[in-house]
């Protein structure tokens, strides 16, 4: 049994890897001993029927979701966390799709040794609220409608899962509980989700439920509002959850929508409690909005919204391809600490080295946001880093010809050990004093730090008629989760 002092000496010698780690530890440093509890956790799932409903979509299968199961059963889960978003259309069949990987994995709801696998799964928007998607699977309204969840959740949660479906539920595990919040109000706005009505009143009958000495979990699809990800994540609820959950610091929330990159530092908050980050099964993204200030049309890797969409005609960059990182988390529980494990599962390989969360959650609370900002490192570029500055043709958006376009060659910036880029902030500077500001997200920071693609030179285009100046000069910086930013590379013709 690993004793306290064993546990402080193994975060003290994890100091020295840099402040950024100063509680994360090893791969599989705590497998010396048991786990009270072992939990896998998902979220963001999307699995799709084609058109005609016969099928599922070629792009939003089962296979990474059975692969994630698999992994989770061999690792001794006592239960599976999916936190909303499973239908894609919202349709019936596509949860049966869902279903039927886990009993093929966890049949009867139970592992190969006869334990039994507890589900711990909500709806999300694309569950609750997706007729539009569903028009394109089943064209006949009469066959649309008797297939949506939203009109009868109980006859499908029932029929596909066996269980009954309530919005709110409390299951309990090896003596953990589990609260279960179910999208069940209304539509997406991406921001002040009022997703659930009842959660107040259904904490109030919790009373007396909730052992204060030990954690418990709370699932829900939007982001508690305030916490994970910064203030300015897409996907954040009205604050309903966050003003409930404060009352309770042993709380622990996990939730996805944003489908934002669990190499975000801030995928771990705490505050009045703790709440995680879930990322996406499906598609991972880099929102990083916030950490610096916003040029007029948001990233150029990005589609506008709003008043941003009139320049989408004009940008030379293309959305990036974000179906080549899907992610997943796995919880241990020990009497002193909870332990994260992050995993990216179409390679299968570890994100990050484990996060270590000390217990009880009240007395100590290492991932609270302005400490750990504080300590961040910048991102920097090696010291012999050069700008790659040219002229090129390229395709703009929205039109058949090419045009005259700026390419830059950024080169990755790994030169500062734990500290990661997330966005690079770009100026161009024209003779006569004015100045061009873009953004570009560095979509390669959602992979693992171990994975070739991190260090590879970063391409970023704008086209020439953005930026009015024939003789002008780029200013480059790396800029962190946290903020921070690199020493400039600048870089001409």
């Amino acid at each position: 049994m690993m004793t306290r002092r064993f546990f402080i000496g193994g975060l003290a010698s994890a100091v020295s890897l840099g402040p950024r780690r100063l509680f994360s530890a090893p791969n599989g440093a705590f497998s010396a001993r048991k786990p009270l509890l072992s939990f896998g956790v998902l979220s963001d799932v999307h699995v799709c029927l084609d058109k005609g409903g016969e099928r599922l979509h070629p792009e939003y299968t089962t296979e990474t979701l059975t692969k994630a199961f698999s992994w989770f059963r061999d690792n001794g889960a006592d239960a599976v966390v999916i936190a909303g978003d499973m239908a894609h259309s919202g349709l019936a069949g596509e949860l049966k799709a869902l279903a039927d990987a886990w009993f093929k994995v966890f049949p009867g709801d139970k592992a190969p040794d006869g334990h039994p696998v507890e589900r711990v799964f909500v709806f999300g928007n694309h569950d609750w609220s997706s007729p539009g998607r569903a028009k394109i699977v089943f064209a006949d309204e009469k066959v649309r409608n008797e297939n949506l969840l939203v009109n009868n959740p109980r006859k499908w949660w029932d029929a596909i899962f066996h269980e009954e479906w309530t919005p709110f539920f409390d299951k309990e595990v090896k003596g953990y509980r589990f609260i279960g919040a179910h999208w069940h109000r209304g539509g997406c706005s991406g921001k002040n989700e009022r997703f659930t009505k009842g959660m107040k009143e259904f904490y109030a009958g919790r009373k007396g439920l909730l052992d204060p000495s030990k954690p418990f979990f709370h699932i829900q699809h939007p982001h508690p509002r305030g916490t994970v990800h910064g203030p300015g994540v897409w996907g954040q609820d009205d604050g309903v959850s966050t003003g409930i959950l404060s009352a309770f610091p042993n709380a622990i929330s996990f939730s996805g929508h944003s489908h934002t990159s669990l190499t975000d530092e801030r995928s771990i908050w705490q505050g009045g409690f703790t709440a995680i980050g879930c990322a996406s099964l499906r598609d991972v993204s880099l929102g990083i909005p916030g950490v610096i200030d916003m040029p007029p049309y948001g990233f150029e890797n990005a589609r506008g919204h709003g008043h941003e969409k009139k320049t989408d005609a004009l940008k030379a960059m293309e959305i990036p391809f974000r179906k080549n990182c899907q992610q997943g988390q796995f919880i241990r529980v020990f009497s002193d600490c909870v332990v994260i494990s992050r995993r990216e599962f179409i390679t299968g390989t570890a994100i990050c080295d484990d996060l270590v969360m000390p217990l009880p959650v009240a007395e100590k609370k290492p991932f609270a946001f302005a400490p750990r900002a504080a300590k961040a490192l910048a991102p920097e570029f090696p010291k012999d880093a050069k700008l790659g500055v040219k002229k090129v043709k390229a395709k703009l958006r929205g039109r058949k010809e090419k045009a005259d376009a700026w390419e830059l060659t950024i080169p990755a910036a790994t030169a500062a050990r734990g500290a990661r880029a997330g966005v690079f902030e770009i100026t161009a500077d024209g003779k006569d004093g004015k100045k061009f500001p873009f953004a570009l997200a560095d979509e390669t920071a959602r992979f693992p730090a171990t994975d070739p693609r991190t260090t590879r030179p970063v391409i970023f285009r704008v086209a020439c008629e953005r930026v009015p100046a024939e003789d002008v000069t780029f200013t480059v910086r790396a800029v962190s989760c946290w903020g921070k930013k690199s020493a400039p590379l600048v870089g001409s013709l």
